[in-house]
């Protein structure tokens, strides 16, 4: 989180360089995940520390098995906390335009790279419209996760 993009966007060129790697899909997915992991791991940090570890030791004293005790109660109590750091994890990667623009080849782009392109050599009005749809979409996404942290309220439906 502390390197600058560029810099971790040229040391991945030379690795995927080296590799034959450029271009490659599975490669670009991979060097973005590692690019959101610090990002997800703070979050889910934060969300497993706020499980209480009582509840933990009072299902295992009830005679549940430890996988038992984490999907019935660990997984439940962190399942915002995931879908938050899911979710800030997707933005992380989605908004590193400069690790996509080294890492496409020719044959291959990215959203954002697409968008970069387009904007780069003609300006079109359909990247105006992407992009008010990804502001969009960042905005509920933003939202989503503020109310699954629990932050605000969900909406109730009147019967």
């Amino acid at each position: 989180m502390i390197v600058p993009t560029i810099i971790t966007a040229i040391a991945l060129y030379f690795v995927s360089a080296g590799l034959h790697l450029v271009g490659s899909i599975i490669w670009i997915g991979c060097c973005h995940a590692a690019i959101g992991l610090p990002v997800v791991v703070l979050i889910l940090i934060s969300a497993l520390q706020g499980i209480d570890r009582n509840l933990e030791w009072a299902a295992l004293a009830c005679g549940a098995s430890r996988l038992r005790m984490f999907l019935c109660i660990v997984v439940p109590l962190a399942a915002p906390g995931m879908a938050s750091a899911a979710l800030f994890g997707f933005l992380a990667s989605f908004d590193e335009l400069l690790i996509a623009l080294f890492l496409s080849g020719i044959r291959m782009q990215t959203l954002s790279v697409r968008i970069w392109n387009s904007l780069s050599l003609n300006v079109e009005p359909t990247i105006a419209a992407v992009s008010a749809c990804l502001i969009g979409l960042t905005s509920v996404i933003l939202l989503l996760s503020t109310a699954l942290r629990g932050r605000v309220p969900l909406p109730q439906r009147r019967a």
